[in-house]
């Protein structure tokens, strides 16, 4: 059938063209693809941007002030541009892990009972960055922290 702004396929009739039945199944097959090459989509199984190695050399950088995060606390710093979580369970040890959730890669926060992702809910224990909750495969990476002065150091 032919209308004003093109050709209408008639899918009521007993036996559709082959020309319907191939249009009808590509557009089909079009939106299948589109979706699943959709940004949007939460692919659980899918691991994450693995972050970027602190480039440090071997020497320490300073990451934040040790009187910033008190025991029992967590707080996130910066090390040579790379988002770090640094959580102090006792007067003497700091540990630093990423900031980047190893599930799709968005950035992680610190709070005071856990690391937390807001992209998919994934949570981490402070303790060890082990994964606590939601799709995160894998635990956050950690790094060498120490405790230098009045300084937290992060070396890698």
């Amino acid at each position: 059938m032919q209308g004003r702004s093109g050709t209408i396929i008639d899918m009521t009739s007993p036996q559709p063209s082959r020309r319907a039945v191939l249009t009808v199944t590509t557009a089909a097959g079009s939106v299948g693809a589109l979706t699943a090459c959709s940004p949007f989509q939460d692919f659980t199984g899918a691991q994450g941007a693995a972050p970027s190695p602190v480039a440090t050399d071997g020497t320490p950088v300073r990451v934040g002030k040790l009187s910033d995060v008190p025991v029992g606390g967590s707080a996130s710093g910066e090390a040579n541009g790379q988002k770090i979580l640094v959580y102090r369970p006792d007067e003497t040890t700091v540990l630093a892990y990423s900031a980047v959730c190893t599930h799709q890669g968005c950035a992680v926060t610190a709070t005071d009972s856990e690391f937390a992702c807001p992209c998919h809910n994934s949570t981490f224990a402070l303790e060890d960055g082990t994964v606590t909750g939601g799709p995160a495969p894998a635990p956050l990476p950690r790094y060498a922290a120490a405790i230098d002065g009045d300084w937290i150091t992060v070396t890698a």
